[in-house]
């Protein structure tokens, strides 16, 4: 469990290449290409499930994230020898940049299966014998109309793999009494700066509709994490080192606390 502090912002599509030029000649790091696939699963109202706990305590029922990495290379059409921040500004376009049916072999742990699409191949390095999700539930962001900064409380574990016959992370979901909600992809870029500061820029798509949410723009996340919610020396620390890129990057970007009920994963 770790206490994530954060800030967010955003920028059109056209001032990509000098945001990263700017932080890069600021802070002497160069940016680093991810991409990621998160499902968002919900319980499943077939089932009555008690929203008391044994200290007849309310319990608010609250949807789980299940992520992993998306290997670059299923991206149709793409050169290895171009796979760094270049790749980005290709990708403005309003529809998904992977196939979506890639996305429901990969939830079904069935990428034995050939793709054909565009070319689109099975990737080496995309282990089929290993089911490794990041599986993480986050509480609504703290409140206080004080605050400069987003503190989360989000608990993470990982999924090493799953059991049984043809199993996968639908099944594994399902034993739990949860089903898919929806699904998007983040690809974008990230710098690693002092202090344990990591601040993200990127690109969504929604793969149920195949479209483009941060259509004509990126969103930008400046965040830290601290390991113990008690930890107030840490956690001062880590805001003013935040509060410090906020500062340097005035003028440029304006990195704010957003809505926390845009933060809230708990089911309305």
């Amino acid at each position: 469990m770790v206490q994530q502090l954060s800030l967010f912002s955003a920028i059109d599509d056209g001032s990509y290449n000098l945001f990263l030029a700017t932080m890069t000649t600021s802070f002497g790091t160069a940016p680093i290409i991810y991409s990621n696939l998160s499902t968002i699963w919900k319980p499943d109202p077939n089932y009555e499930i008690s929203t008391v706990n044994v200290k007849n305590q309310l319990v608010e029922q609250t949807r789980i994230k299940v992520s992993k990495e998306l290997p670059l290379e299923v991206i149709p059409n793409i050169d290895d020898k171009i796979i760094d921040y270049n790749l980005i500004p290709q990708l403005n376009t309003d529809n998904l940049p992977v196939d979506h049916t890639f996305i429901d072999k990969i939830i079904d742990n069935q990428l034995d299966t050939p793709i054909n699409n565009n070319n689109l191949v099975e990737h080496k390095s995309f282990n089929t014998t290993s089911n490794n999700w990041a599986f993480s539930i986050s509480d609504i962001p703290a409140a206080g109309s004080t605050r400069k900064v987003s503190m989360q409380t989000i608990t993470e574990s990982i999924i090493l793999n799953t059991s049984g016959k043809d199993s996968c992370l639908r099944k594994f979901m399902n034993e739990l009494y949860y089903i898919l909600d929806y699904q998007y992809i983040t690809i974008g870029v990230k710098f690693h700066l002092k202090h344990n500061i990591i601040l993200e820029l990127y690109k969504i798509w929604d793969v149920k509709s195949r479209k483009q949410i941060t259509k004509n723009g990126y969103l930008i996340k400046a965040y830290t994490n601290v390991n113990k919610s008690t930890d107030l020396d840490q956690i001062n620390r880590g805001e003013q080192q935040l509060l410090n890129l906020q500062r340097d990057l005035q003028g440029y970007v304006d990195l704010k606390i957003p809505d926390r009920k845009s933060m809230d994963s708990r089911m309305q």
